[in-house]
Order: C-alpha cells, then structure tokens, then sequence
C-alpha cells in the first residue's frame, strides 16, 4: 500500500477546495447484522447490511475563503445536499466521491490563538471510493469508446 501524507489531501465542494483544512478523516462504514443459526454450532455469524460513510474535517477560519464557517452554518440551516471529492492532488488514482448533508459545523476561537473550524459531513446515497471512475463519468467512458468503434 503507498504511504500518503495527510497533509496533502483535499475535500472539495464541487471545485472549490475547502481551504486551510489541516486534518481530514473519511470513515466508510458497513453495518453487520447477526445472522446467527444453528448450523454456526455457537460461532457469531454476520451479513452485510447497510453502507455509509462520513467526512470530518477540521481547519483554519479564514473569512475571504470562497468555502469558510458561514456557508456551511448556511448549509445546516437549509439542509441542502452537496457534492464533495476528498482526493490527494499528486495521486489521481483514489477519489472518494459523495453527496453528503453537513451535520454539524463549530468555530472554536480559543483566547489568544487562530480560530478554527470543525466540520462533520454525512454522506447520503451511493458514493464512491477508489479510481477516479464513477457513475457521473462512466457513461462519458462509454460513450467515448463508442465513438471510437464508430471511427473504425
């Protein structure tokens, strides 16, 4: 497995990187339900259920950022649904692609200190992880290839 440096990835809204970020953690879940019988002679035994995932970043406040704390108490109070990419931008083959609701977003302003943001996004629907191949791309792959045969 490559080793990464933390400090290089990004999360993205749509194409705007969310800015000054200094830690970002993606967690994708899969949720186990018992399906233990008789037949596991005692063993616990498991089925996969439910996927998900979530993004929790945390950053430096910078108020002429295109992405600071103010859009993202907007987006709690309306709710709305957004596009985010969390990739490394020297490595082009691991993109994980969401939508995602934010949670919950913080300003903490210590005495004395920088102010900092906390932000928690909860991933909705299907998502991807993995190469830069999703579904928003995949049928432009098809249909490229079928231009191609068409050239033959």
């Amino acid at each position: 497995m490559p080793v990464f440096n933390a400090s290089s990835f990004l999360l993205y809204k749509d194409e705007t990187a969310i800015g000054h970020s200094k830690n970002v953690t993606i967690t994708i879940e899969l949720d186990l339900k018992e399906s233990t019988t008789k037949d596991s002679q005692g063993f616990a035994e498991f089925m996969p259920s439910i996927i998900g995932g979530k993004a929790k970043v945390k950053g430096l406040t910078a108020y002429d950022d295109s992405l600071n704390f103010n859009q993202f108490a907007d987006y709690v109070i309306t709710r709305a649904e957004q596009q985010f990419y969390f990739k490394d931008p020297n490595v082009n083959d691991f993109i994980v692609n969401a939508k995602g609701i934010i949670e919950s977003v913080d300003e903490v302003g210590d005495h004395e200190s920088v102010t900092e943001f906390n932000l928690d996004i909860k991933f909705t629907g299907i998502f991807s992880a993995g190469s830069n191949r999703n579904w928003e791309n995949i049928f432009e792959f098809w249909e490229d290839i079928a231009r191609e045969w068409q050239n033959v």
